[in-house]
């Protein structure tokens, strides 16, 4: 299986490195647009790293990531489906849902595969909370709350194009897709209330927060909360914690690490989430979940979301920004 990789920031360095070895698969390429994020990649990838996506799509590939900016992801896409080649594109699918139609046609018009990268569908906790839903343990899903928020570090400093984004583009999908995924339900209205200001002042002009409440299946809540402005000197960049209430019984995690933490004489932090190197292989949630597509697709049977489902949480998390936007109640067709 030949594999490219569109895009060379820390998302496609880390599948580059995650498919590094990975039996039956040749990474033959990646590219990008910037030169210093082709100078980085080449760090962790020895082979060609070009300059637009048209060059690696001419190389010979089976299949292509879409590891590019979020906003960034229609042209790529499409261009890859018309020659033929599967898919696997980083969530949210697009940043629109008239890009995200246009994925989603050009996908089913070639018949080709897609998957969506949500990849908190390999977190071993997350899995073991589907299980104990699909078993009946927990009764009636009533709701899900999620909350999944950064520090000031990510739209000021990690993301050069954050301006472009917002906490609810970059965060939202994760969770909309995990509460989905959980109670086993698509969502039906959101009303959504957000706040700026702050980031604008310091130069990106984007959502300082974003918080929505969806309508799930017939009964079930999801109540998920977005930030990008907690303070810096929190131990962590990340705060990710997810209740399940049924109605015979729930669940509280905290993901926002792995419940180590540091202290030094300066400061306390935490070890972080994952990814670990273990025995020269990278392990992460995100490692799993791509070496997963990369075997489905050699053994035929693709793994999922598919496009339609990245379609989705790409409508409903616009109509969030748009109902934040004008304090309306929409609903999710």
């Amino acid at each position: 299986m030949r594999i490219g990789i569109a895009g060379c920031g820390i998302r496609g360095q880390l599948f580059a490195r995650a498919l590094s070895g990975e039996p039956g698969v040749e990474l033959v390429g990646m590219c990008d647009p910037s030169a210093g994020a082709r100078e980085r990649a080449a760090a962790v990838f020895d082979g060609p790293i070009l300059s637009s996506h048209g060059e690696l799509i001419a190389s010979g590939l089976d299949a292509l990531i879409v590891a590019t900016p979020d906003f960034a992801h229609r042209a790529v896409a499409v261009d890859a489906a018309a020659a033929g080649l599967q898919l696997m594109i980083e969530k949210p699918i697009a940043t629109s849902a008239e890009d995200a139609a246009a994925i989603v046609s050009a996908v089913e018009s070639a018949g080709v595969s897609c998957f969506v990268a949500f990849e908190n569908r390999w977190n071993p906790v997350f899995r073991k909370v589907r299980r104990a839903v699909a078993a009946g343990e927990l009764g009636d899903i009533v709701s899900v709350t999620a909350v999944l928020s950064n520090t000031y570090f990510v739209p000021t400093q990690m993301l050069s194009w954050a301006a472009s984004s917002s906490p609810a583009w970059f965060l939202m999908p994760h969770v909309l897709d995990l509460a989905m995924w959980i109670a086993d339900a698509a969502p039906r209205s959101v009303v959504a209330r957000g706040r700026r200001g702050e980031l604008a002042s310091r130069g990106v002009d984007t959502w300082d927060a974003v918080h929505a409440l969806f309508e799930l299946g017939e009964s079930a809540i999801a109540n998920l909360r977005t930030e990008w402005v907690l303070p810096e000197g929190r131990p962590s960049i990340v705060d990710f914690r997810v209740d399940v209430t049924g109605t015979r019984g729930s669940f509280s995690i905290d993901n926002s690490d792995q419940g180590v933490r540091v202290a030094s004489p300066k400061r306390f932090s935490t070890v972080g989430l994952l990814p670990e190197e273990i025995d020269g292989e990278e392990q992460s949630m995100a490692a799993w979940m791509v070496r997963s597509w990369a075997r489905g697709l050699l053994s035929g049977k693709p793994v999922g979301p598919d496009a339609r489902h990245g379609a989705l949480i790409t409508r409903a998390v616009e109509l969030a920004h748009r109902s934040a936007a004008d304090s309306t109640a929409l609903a999710v067709r």
